[in-house]
């Protein structure tokens, strides 16, 4: 069943600064989420098409395997207008400009020590080889060749224009140069792995690897950011992915009848094709991790969570694979050396449950914080956050400004363990029990729906020696998709920092419920790494089709997504669910939409109204 939801959002920002950006690591589309982070750190860039298969790197696709864009805003759905299209066209452009510019400057920055380590190969004391030198930066060049001539022809279209500028046969000439990627791909793996042996080899190296700085913007005056080579390494793979994006998108606002349709129709097939036929070179294997039988155990899901273990709060990263649910840390290691996982439990999906915990059994007590705490928190970091701002303009403050990110870093930690209360339990059959505290409804939701989906095939029981542990653990190093611990002190400045201000929320109603029931809705705001419920509507009684019309203005400090949860309320108090902390309401649908659509500059207001699928695959309209 679908359930549709409607609602109205107003942006009105606080501050002087433009806080609607595209992510400036690369494009988002109207929908793409990117779910690599700044270390890179994949073994292979595998690009696969199956929806458990991790690392992903795809065009999203429709059951029948045909390739699919993000649904636009109910306002750009066909019959919005073609002038208002060809206005979201140059927004889309506009978007894909900048991040190419980003793009640009981050394979400059990879660039930038090859020529002196060149220059000391041929020395008395090479800091690299020759042979080192070209494996690392192995088409390095000519792909920062190709984006360059790409960005100064499309700049001038962007300029200059009209409804009947054209820009597919740059797209075209643009997928045509793949082969490029191909060749890097091909070389990706070895070139990582040579980076590391050298890294550990000298010193000298690894600081440079360590330390290699991107420029900004043109109009960020002269604002540098620290980044890995390894993760400069992953960008032309990224890329591959965001370009075809764009590609979706732009077709998404060009009538067909425009001369541009079938060159952006023909340079989105050569795109489509290279990812197919990467697909079929690349073996699944090398970036799955093997189970005794050889079946392949592929990780599904994986994000930081708070467990509460001996009556305290620890973070932790969670691993749920095709078969098991794997809870770990990250161990403390030496300066130089690979950070890696510690396996705390593992607990196998045959073996795994949900049910209610029994009158007899004890249920730990959740220590919450006072809301005033949690609030003098805040205040905290957001002094933090101005005072690093100021120090960047000083002239020596860069070394200040490490200490106040490391000092905020520790408090954002702080706040993101110590904020979560919704208790999520899992039970290993056996009689264990394991309680995770989190902060939505909506991701205990999709925890549990992603276990139990893996559940319905015909899993068995296994128990894993001490070795197979350790490989495995080892593996989610390389295999994760959630990088780093969700604060903003973890994020480069480049990236976009989301809104602050009011979001103006209007909930207008729901459509698609098949029996009558008492239904409301509760809205939440990411900040500071978790969601917040910020407003709820009242409760619409015995009905298919509400009706709220409820308006909210929502605080938002930093946030980037707006979700949706419509629930049905339960007024029968013996059905009372003492491991779900006392919630009795039963979640009817849930959704989300990105809080900053596009690119806003000196705009106070921008609205738009969303259509969003309330089911378990959310789908924006």
């Amino acid at each position: 069943m679908a359930f549709f939801f409607e609602a109205t959002c107003v942006i009105r920002s606080l501050l002087a600064r433009t806080d609607f950006n595209y992510n400036t690591d690369g494009y988002e589309g109207d929908g793409a989420e990117d779910g690599k982070s700044q270390d890179g750190s994949e073994t292979l860039p595998y690009i696969d098409e199956s929806p458990t298969m991790s690392p992903q790197l795809c065009v999203p696709q429709s059951p029948d395997g045909e390739a699919v864009s993000p649904t636009p805003p109910e306002g750009l759905l066909p019959g919005g207008g073609i002038e208002k299209g060809l206005e979201m066209k140059k927004l889309v452009l506009s978007g894909f400009l900048a991040s190419e510019e980003i793009y640009i400057n981050q394979l400059e920055a990879l660039l930038l020590p090859m020529r002196p380590l060149k220059a000391t190969a041929t020395t008395s004391q090479p800091v690299l080889t020759i042979q080192q030198i070209k494996t690392i930066f192995y088409k390095i060049q000519d792909i920062s060749e190709i984006h360059k001539e790409f960005y100064d022809a499309l700049l001038p279209n962007i300029q200059q224009w009209d409804e009947k500028v054209t820009v597919g046969h740059l797209f075209q000439k643009l997928a045509s140069q793949l082969g490029v990627y191909k060749a890097f791909v091909d070389n990706y793996k070895v070139a990582l792995e040579t980076a590391e042996k050298c890294s550990q080899a000298n010193i000298q190296f690894q600081k440079i690897s360590e330390n290699l700085k991107v420029k900004g913007p043109k109009d960020s005056k002269d604002c540098t950011t620290t980044i890995s080579m390894e993760a400069l390494l992953y960008k032309p793979i990224d890329r591959v992915t965001r370009s075809t994006l764009v590609l979706h998108d732009l077709l998404k606002h060009t009538p067909k009848d425009h001369p541009d349709f079938p060159l952006l129709q023909d340079a989105l097939r050569i795109s489509q094709n290279f990812l197919s036929s990467i697909n079929e070179e690349i073996d699944p294997r090398r970036t799955a991790v093997t189970t005794p039988k050889g079946e392949a155990r592929q990780l599904v899901k994986d994000g930081f969570l708070v467990e509460v273990s001996e009556s305290s709060r620890k973070l932790r990263h969670v691993f749920l694979f095709t078969d098991l649910l794997l809870c770990a840390k990250m161990k403390k290691t030496a300066v130089g050396k690979h950070q890696q996982y510690e396996c705390k439990w593992y607990i196998p999906l045959a073996d795994l449950t949900f049910q209610t915990l029994d009158e007899s059994d004890s249920c730990p007590t959740i220590q919450v914080l006072p809301e005033h705490e949690l609030e003098e928190m805040k205040i905290k970091i957001s002094i933090l956050k101005n005072e690093i701002q100021k120090e960047k303009k000083a002239p020596k403050g860069q070394s200040r400004v490490e200490r106040l990110r490391k000092k905020m870093n520790e408090q954002e930690s702080w706040l993101l363990t110590h904020s979560p209360s919704i208790p999520f339990r899992i039970h290993n059959k056996h009689g264990k029990s394991y309680l995770f505290l989190i902060s939505s409804d909506y991701e205990r939701s999709e925890w549990r729906e992603s276990i139990q989906k893996l559940q319905k095939k015909d899993l068995q029981a296994c128990v894993l020696s001490s070795v197979e542990l350790q490989v495995l653990t080892s593996s989610c190093f390389k295999l994760r998709t959630v990088h780093n611990i969700p604060v903003t002190s973890n994020k480069d400045d480049e990236e976009s920092p989301g809104l602050y201000g009011f979001l103006h929320v209007i909930v207008h109603s729901a459509k698609g419920f098949q029996e009558s029931a008492n239904l409301y809705c509760t809205l939440e705001v990411d900040a500071y790494g978790y969601f917040v419920s910020k407003a709820k509507t009242r409760v619409f009684r015995d009905t298919t089709d509400p009706h709220w019309n409820e308006e909210f203005e929502i605080e938002v400090e930093g946030s980037q997504y707006l979700r949706i949860l419509c629930y049905e309320k339960c007024y029968d108090k013996s059905m009372l669910n003492k491991d779900d902390n006392e919630i009795v309401d039963k979640m009817m649908g849930k959704g989300k939409v990105q809080s900053h659509v596009g690119k806003v500059i000196h705009t106070p207001i921008h609205s738009t109204t969303y259509m969003c699928s309330l089911g378990h695959d959310p789908e924006f309209y």
